[in-house]
């Protein structure tokens, strides 16, 4: 009799497991504090993994595990396969569980298994299993979920009003259909609905060009100049307090960075001081200058979605992915001829 109870409660404790592909395996140290959380607008977290290889968009839910996730963020973590199935890492803080709905769902679902303390993001199917809770569903990416490995880069995104994140998908839409990249309109002036920007005496001395609107007025094109190593680039600015603001610092000398690469399709570098930021979800194409944080120049020469501020446009793109290279770049930003 005390051998068939013994065989009950070990199916049972398997029958557990099955759900999802969990496996037994002894659980990492967890410091056992559970993360603070703090009111976050519903709808609008998203956080993005990034690895040397990968770049999946997750939006999570409004529980507070995905808020006590959220909230230890940034992270740079090392990320293990585990069962063909998922990935998983270990969050520094134990996630509060208190509301959050159990997981199950399609490849994509990111979710806590409590037990061991582990986030698991599935790029096979999730059929729900005793103590996992769903923290979001990746929207973007979901497929290079299994590419994700060794260490990666997870952080929030902008939360942004609902209403502009309607217009971002407006926007996103259109470049789909037509196959362009479009800007995001920006408020104009009431008297003469015409944005007008006057430029500084060394811009002016640049060789900035200006363009003549419909009323007359005169409406700035900025230019600045790129150095990449020995190649030379021009890129028009963006309308911004960012740009108002590096225009001042490249006035007193030219600005140069030492840019290092970043999965495949960027250079970043610290610029050493922190400008104003205007971020909005932006999809980034080559040759598309960025604010990061506010503290770093981001290239591109690959595309990528994430929160940034705009700060300019590469001009002529021939030669501009030879000129970066696969590894670290100088990159000098100056005005004049």
């Amino acid at each position: 009799m005390k051998l068939s109870w013994i065989l009950i409660y070990v199916l049972s404790i398997a029958l557990l497991l099955t759900g999802c592909g969990v496996e037994i395996q002894t659980p990492s140290n967890q410091s056992g504090k559970v993360s603070e959380s703090r009111t976050v607008p519903e709808s609008l977290m998203q956080i993005q993994i990034v690895s040397d290889t990968a770049s999946v968009l997750f939006q999570l839910n409004d529980s507070t595990a995905a808020k006590s996730l959220y909230n230890q963020l940034p992270l740079s973590i090392e990320v293990e396969d585990y069962v063909g199935s998922k990935k998983i890492f270990y969050p520094p803080d134990v996630l509060d569980v208190s509301n959050a709905p159990m997981a199950e769902g399609s490849a994509g679902t990111l979710a806590y298994y409590e037990p061991w303390g582990d986030v698991v993001i599935f790029y096979g199917e999730c059929s729900g299993v005793n103590g996992l809770y769903a923290l979001g569903k990746a929207i973007s990416g979901a497929d290079q979920i299994k590419n994700l490995t060794g260490e990666v880069r997870i952080e929030k995104m902008e939360m942004l009003d609902q209403r502009d994140v309607n217009s971002q998908e407006e926007i996103l839409e259109k470049e789909s259909q037509s196959g362009e990249t479009l800007q995001p309109m920006q408020s104009l002036d009431e008297s003469s609905q015409t944005q007008v920007r006057e430029p500084s005496s060394n811009q002016a001395s640049s060789g900035q060009n200006l363009e003549n609107t419909t009323d007359g007025k005169e409406n700035t094109a900025m230019k600045m100049n790129v150095q990449v190593g020995n190649n030379s680039f021009t890129a028009t600015l963006e309308n911004n307090a960012a740009v108002d603001a590096l225009v001042k610092m490249i006035e007193q000398g030219p600005v140069t960075i030492q840019m290092t690469d970043f999965s495949g399709f960027e250079k970043v570098g610290p610029l050493g001081t922190s400008l104003p930021t205007s971020n909005s979800q932006t999809t980034t194409h080559a040759g598309d200058i960025v604010l990061y944080q506010g503290n770093q120049i981001v290239i591109f020469y690959g595309s990528n979605s994430w929160s940034y501020t705009r700060i300019g446009k590469i001009d002529d793109l021939t030669g501009w992915e030879e000129a970066l290279g696969s590894g670290e770049v100088t990159v000098t930003f100056s005005f004049g001829k």
